[in-house]
């Protein structure tokens, strides 16, 4: 066991710990995630990268023949012993905790789970690189610690710096197969929590709120739904919709992807909203 031990315990180099970092952050990638994340377009630089870590059992791999007829790639997601490294590359001032326990089911999640994780991920790289430096973009891994975000926290939370101000977001991503309902009380969750005592203590806006569709049928029908809701919703709540698509398909800082509730015809990009 000890010679095991030592063989799993080589150093990493930097691009193979970034791996690390960004299956802890996102909890599944692919190939080509990672390849558009690093700047290559020759994939071979990611996987040999991706099968050392395999090899010393620092991630796992989700693959199998059904992958391969719906043309789907192979998903990548951290161990629990790869977590543990994590540590050993982080600035000694960064005080996040490392969360364990929520990657050690990651084997066996849904496939909707792991699609809805890639998704995040694609979000993030195209964000990334058309916001550049202005963005801050946190996951559900990111935010664990934070006590007074919501319990059920969202898909990802935005920080768009700019100089005059800045600009926040929770994206809610809201897919065909959930119960459209869910959307509902999703936003219901959220509209409560930012009259609650619980973010009065953080002392800052509450950020705007962006339920994302994969359908347009359902960002319509969400408009006409939680219109109550919002009437009721404090002042400063400010909710928009958008579609997964649009938010993939973005390519410069000022691209109109936000529609307004109180004005579905009205469109803003994240740095006008």
């Amino acid at each position: 066991m000890d010679k095991i031990e030592t063989k799993h315990r080589r150093k990493l180099n930097e691009d193979q710990a970034q791996v690390l970092e960004l299956l802890y952050k996102f909890r599944f990638g692919s190939n080509d995630l990672f390849a558009q994340y690093f700047g290559k377009k020759d994939r071979s630089f990611v996987f040999k990268r991706l099968k050392i870590l395999l090899d010393q059992a620092l991630i796992g791999k989700r693959f199998d023949s059904s992958y391969r007829i719906q043309g789907k790639p192979a998903a990548y997601y951290l161990l629990p012993a790869g977590a543990r490294r994590l540590p050993e590359y982080r600035d000694a001032d960064d005080a996040d905790e490392i969360n364990i326990k929520g990657i050690y089911k990651d084997k066996i999640v849904s496939e909707q789970f792991v699609a809805r994780c890639l998704d995040i991920f694609t979000l993030y790289n195209r964000f990334t690189s058309v916001y550049d430096d202005k963005l801050v973009f946190l996951t559900k891994s990111d935010l664990a610690s934070r006590d007074h975000f919501p319990k059920q926290p969202p898909d990802a939370h935005l920080r768009f710096e700019l100089d005059e101000d800045d600009k926040e977001f929770f994206l809610l991503i809201h897919y065909s197969h959930d119960q459209f309902f869910a959307a509902i009380r999703r936003l219901q969750h959220y509209v409560k929590h930012a009259g609650s005592e619980e973010w009065e203590k953080a002392e800052q806006d509450f950020p705007a709120i962006v339920m994302v569709f994969e359908s347009q049928t359902d960002q319509k029908r969400f408009h006409k739904k939680a219109a109550r809701i919002m009437n009721e919703a404090p002042d400063d709540v400010l909710l928009y919709t958008a579609t997964l698509d649009d938010l993939k398909a973005i390519t410069n800082a000022d691209q109109e992807v936000l529609c307004s509730f109180d004005d579905p015809d009205e469109m803003f990009s994240f740095l006008d909203a």
